[in-house]
């Protein structure tokens, strides 16, 4: 028996394909930042740095390598696709709260999110931007220890946290630019957050 997340991700999985059916794989391209290979009928896309190739119309997602990613991240490259319009980013960060629906989604991802990269990192900020630069990822300079991954070609996700003081202990904080609701959905946004955070945990 399959689980109801199980059926669900199956069931996002459809959608997400259904509708791409209905796009043209050349301006799903341009829009995404991805490269149309109209000939292999294949659009080739960056996801936290390692290649994936779409099969369009059909929507069927392989790694570099030819092995097929968890349907999660199938789900997640497809929902990319799907509502990706090409805009341009602003180059600002904005905190998750401010994505719609952020407030009320905000205490479980501060549960799933927020929390565990506290325990990675809460006693040593500066180790936050090293790990995540050996990992692809960029140094920023906030709060004391920052630093940003590149989860689809026009999608950023910053992970930073503040040191604590004797009144007060670690605090985290997740940020995005403004456009990333032109490519994603705030649940969409908080996979991601899981697809970056499960990264530094592997480290």
């Amino acid at each position: 028996m399959k689980s109801t997340w199980e059926r669900s991700l199956e069931l996002a999985y459809e959608l997400a394909r259904e509708r791409l059916q209905d796009l043209s794989p050349e301006e799903v391209a341009r829009r995404a930042g991805g490269r149309w290979l109209g000939e292999e009928g294949v659009l080739e896309l960056s996801f936290f740095g390692r290649g994936h190739r779409v099969a369009l119309p059909q929507g069927e997602v392989v790694e570099e390598g030819g092995e097929r990613p968890p349907m999660l991240r199938e789900v997640l490259i497809l929902h990319y696709l799907v509502q990706a319009k090409g805009t341009e980013p602003e180059g600002r960060w904005i905190d998750f709260r401010k994505l719609p629906g952020g407030e009320v989604y905000y205490p479980v991802f501060r549960g799933r999110i927020i929390y565990p990269l506290l325990r990675l990192f809460g006693r040593a900020p500066e180790r936050l931007p090293e790990v995540a630069q050996a990992l692809g990822g960029r140094p920023l300079s906030m709060g004391d220890g920052a630093a940003a991954f590149r989860a689809f070609p026009r999608v950023e996700v910053a992970f930073g946290i503040w040191r604590g003081s004797e009144e007060f202990g670690p605090e985290g904080f997740v940020l995005f630019d403004p456009t990333v609701t032109d490519y994603l959905s705030t649940e969409d946004a908080i996979w991601v957050c899981h697809e970056a955070l499960a990264r530094l945990k592997g480290l």
